[in-house]
């Protein structure tokens, strides 16, 4: 069964998996649209997952976050509530396109799964919906996230169980007894200088990769041994060509996704800001005149 606690709302599924195929890729491909604004790159992973970062390639849209279940499953979010999945377990399934997130408007922040195949689902800043086996001191920090009303960003598992959380736009980091030591000092170093950690991914090895940002969409990374030198080098390329790196997740058989951003999807991200400030102030100016109007009549 699954659980749902929306500020101190219960339910209760059992979940199962189904199996699909997945294709090993001998070089990395790099999926752009014809805009050239969205970009991912991917090795190793799953057939649907391929093919569906690229038709939102081809859109343009680049996905916020790519997670991978046992058995080729796998979840791709975009947008507020936007997602594409295959062979995961009915109930989250289910709890996507019903609960739902897309029917209630909800903004899906995160989706993470363990490696035996318990999930669970970050909307709406922190409400979250869980599998009935799923980690219950990972629950219970995130009941306290849920009461504290931190929004809550990523949830990320080690190969032995070890977990992380991040809130508060990465500002904030969670983590259990035992998650390994060099990530841990890793994360410490990162936080003296830069004051969000984006995301956190582990190889089926243990291996770690982290992205940070310094508030004004400006990112960097981190990476432990282990990680293989293609994911390394396209980490390191995307980023000295100007790319925003967005998230990364490691398939279990250890295929990859990275997610970024182009300098042009930047760019045309920065104007539209500019855009919206310019018009909140038109229109701020416009209220301003219309009461000013109104009390020259009284």
């Amino acid at each position: 069964m699954f659980n749902i606690l929306s500020l101190g709302k219960f339910k209760k599924v059992t979940t199962s998996f189904f199996v699909g195929a997945s294709i090993g890729i001998l070089s990395p491909i790099i999926f752009t649209s014809s805009r050239a604004l969205a970009a991912s790159s991917q090795i190793g992973i799953p057939t649907g997952a391929a093919t569906a970062l690229q038709t939102l390639a081809n859109q343009g849209i680049t996905p916020k976050t790519i997670a991978f279940a046992p058995n080729a499953g796998w979840v791709i979010l975009n947008g507020n509530n936007g997602w594409n999945s295959e062979n995961i377990p009915q109930e989250a399934t289910k709890l996507l396109s019903t609960l739902t997130l897309n029917k209630q408007n909800s903004t899906i922040n995160t989706i993470a799964f363990t490696r035996s195949g318990e999930w669970v689902i970050i909307y709406d800043g922190n409400a979250f919906s869980w599998s009935t086996n799923f980690p219950k001191d990972v629950v219970n920090q995130l009941k306290t996230l849920n009461q504290n009303k931190s929004t809550i960003n990523t949830v990320a598992f080690t190969p032995n169980g070890q977990w992380i959380i991040l809130s508060n736009g990465g500002n904030t980091a969670n983590w259990s007894t035992n998650f390994p030591k060099d990530a841990v000092n890793e994360i410490k170093a990162i936080y003296k200088i830069y004051p969000y950690i984006k995301t956190i991914a582990f190889t089926p090895n243990g291996a770690w990769v982290i992205f940070y940002a310094n508030g004004y969409g400006n990112t960097g990374y981190a990476y432990s041994s282990g990680i293989s030198q293609l994911a390394t080098s396209t980490i390191v390329n995307d980023s000295k060509a100007g790319y925003r790196l967005i998230n990364i997740a490691f398939t279990p058989s250890n295929g990859w996704a990275l997610l970024d951003l182009s300098p042009q999807e930047i760019q045309l991200q920065n104007l539209e800001i500019q855009q919206e400030i310019e018009l909140d102030q038109i229109q701020g100016e416009a209220f301003k005149n219309r009461a000013a109007a109104t009390l020259n009549e009284i």
